[in-house]
């Protein structure tokens, strides 16, 4: 492309005396052939990496011929382009492991630059030069040299520098596939865990409750109390164990995703009112705002409840007795999402870039609700980010926190109004 745009600049302003025409067609070949390897190699389907690399070896020989055409109308070895040989070998040397193909397409380089040079020196063939004079043979000879020292150094260099990439990536690659294993491995290790819990806390559970209403006359004020607490506690280490089942089975793929068309406002009101219950309990202010107009999208119901009830959760966990929790929901023309607020005990700065990390939890987190497996947050990322989403937070200590879901969505309702008004 860069060569038919010159041409006329050469012609016109330089006064360069060359095959313009056969320049023109050599040139629209060489493109047109590049634009048909382009789309063959995207939509192509290659059985094997080796089927590709031939693909593309053929694809570099026939550029190196049809540029030595195109070399040999626009001046020969007198026209300083002739280096545009360099450009294939240079792509030989990055694309193919090894060391033959390289050297094998620069010597087929190096070969046609002298065989041109030759035919052209001894008037074999129409000799075409940007120079008056016929080029002198101790010039066309220490040309040559150059090019030969050039190409040959510059593959060597290229192909040590691809095969050292080559191998640190895949060593690089090796300790991933190990990385991911051993994270699988933890996964299945935490949810095994969890299941062997789950059954000795629930009867735990089950027996402090017998306890409790059987003996329930007859037992001592402190004694009482004890019992109250461990039936708290076992019901905070039930459901750190139900979170962690959640997480492993999300995180190993043992549960699908559930594709729906929801109306949004309705689906998160009745997803967020699943919840009030437990407000009420820590006499919160439960409130739901939903947005001005109705919006019909397609999500991930089981990735999405998580995402909402996780944040909800954490909502009223460290909000006090007597606090206000808030869900908005709103609607802009390229996303929609959500906000959780609260008048909880909010989040260190310190701390707003760590929380989403695995395992993290905040210092005040952790001295109010001693209990908990730092994951949720870490989930909830995780399954926004991978629906193309994004999530905020803005807080401050002892002021509370807002977490914002955004989502992008194509609108299946068409007579939706967006107007930016029509946020919270």
């Amino acid at each position: 492309m860069a060569i038919l745009i010159s041409i006329p600049f050469a012609e016109k302003m330089l006064a360069f005396k060359l095959a313009y025409d056969e320049i023109i067609e050599i040139t629209s070949l060489l493109l047109l052939i590049n634009i048909v390897c382009f789309f063959l190699t995207r939509y192509l389907q290659f059985k094997n990496e080796y089927q590709e690399l031939i693909f593309a070896e053929v694809q570099i020989i026939v550029d190196l011929l049809i540029i030595s055409f195109l070399i040999h109308y626009s001046g020969g070895i007198g026209n300083p382009f002739y280096f545009l040989y360099i450009v294939q070998v240079i792509l030989s040397g990055i694309l193919f492991p090894g060391v033959i193909l390289p050297y094998v397409n620069a010597a087929l380089a190096a070969l046609l630059l002298t065989m041109w040079s030759i035919l052209e020196h001894s008037n074999l063939v129409p000799r075409i030069s940007l120079r008056s004079e016929p080029i002198p043979l101790t010039l066309l000879i220490t040309s040559l040299s150059a090019f030969y020292v050039t190409i040959f150094a510059g593959i060597y260099i290229i192909n040590n520098f691809m095969m050292g990439y080559r191998s640190l990536k895949s060593v690089i690659d090796d300790k991933n596939l190990e990385l991911q294993k051993a994270i699988k491995d933890r996964s299945k290790a935490f949810r095994y865990a969890a299941h062997e819990l789950k059954s000795p806390m629930v009867a735990i559970q089950s027996t402090l409750e017998v306890v409790k209403d059987l003996f329930a006359g007859e037992l001592k004020p402190e004694v009482k109390g004890m019992i109250l607490k461990a039936e708290n506690r076992s019901s905070q280490v039930l459901s750190m164990i139900k979170e962690m089942i959640t997480i492993t089975q999300y995180n190993l793929g043992l549960e699908q995703p559930e594709f729906i068309t929801i109306e949004f406002n309705e689906w998160l009101c009745k997803t967020a009112n699943q919840h009030r219950v437990h407000a009420l309990k820590k006499n919160i202010a439960f409130n739901f705002n939903p947005a001005k107009i109705r919006l019909y999208v397609k999500i991930d119901a089981n990735g999405f409840e998580k995402v909402v009830s996780n944040l909800i959760n954490n909502a009223l966990k460290y909000t006090l007795d007597g606090g206000r929790v808030t869900v908005d929901t709103f609607i802009f023309e390229y996303y929609y999402g959500f906000k959780v607020s609260d008048t909880g005990i909010g989040i260190d700065r310190e701390d707003l870039n760590k929380i989403f990390d695995e395992f993290y939890r905040s210092k005040n987190a952790r001295e109010m609700e001693r209990i908990g497996t730092g994951l949720g947050l870490n989930l909830v990322m995780q399954i926004v980010k991978r629906y193309g989403g994004n999530i905020y937070v803005n807080s401050e200590l002892g002021k509370g926190s807002e977490f914002i879901v955004e989502m992008p969505y194509s609108v299946e309702n068409e007579e939706a109004d967006f107007s930016k008004e029509d946020i919270y």
